[in-house]
């Protein structure tokens, strides 16, 4: 069965990442009293109280708009394609970033608020074998929110 590309979708999904990473990269600079709730262990030095009202109106449907966007992907993709067909390509798709991610992106995260508690003293690659000992917070390894 063809399907047709919807480039409509394509666009609403650049745009919700597009805003997900200004809202990741703006927890840093949200004060700790305007939004005690996003609780980051990395802050900046400056804060930017501006930056509340924005955050809060993203905060409302960041998540919802994406499960939907997720949702409408998956309709399309279930109408051309088997269960067990999209299972594999979900597990393809999603299995191999995750692992990059658990391994590759996130110990550096961990370090990073380590050092900043105060907790590490070594350099990274002394620190990067630890990264499998115990479950975060009371251990090292985390696959955060991925």
């Amino acid at each position: 069965m063809m399907s047709e590309r919807r480039y409509d979708m394509d666009w609403i999904r650049v745009i919700v990442f597009d805003i997900l990473i200004f809202w990741h990269v703006g927890l840093f600079f949200v004060s700790w009293a305007d939004l005690v709730q996003w609780d980051m262990p990395m802050k900046n030095n400056v804060q930017l109280s501006f930056l509340s009202w924005p955050m809060l109106f993203i905060r409302q449907w960041r998540l919802p708009i994406l499960f939907l966007v997720s949702g409408i992907g998956t309709f399309y993709s279930l109408s051309s394609k088997s269960g067990g067909q999209y299972l594999k390509d979900r597990f393809i798709r999603l299995f191999i970033p995750l692992l990059t991610g658990i391994f590759i992106v996130v110990p550096p995260q961990v370090y990073l608020e380590r050092l900043i508690q105060g907790t590490v003293n070594t350099s990274y690659m002394e620190y990067y074998p630890s990264t499998f000992t115990g479950i975060y917070p009371d251990g090292n390894f985390s696959w955060s929110h991925l």
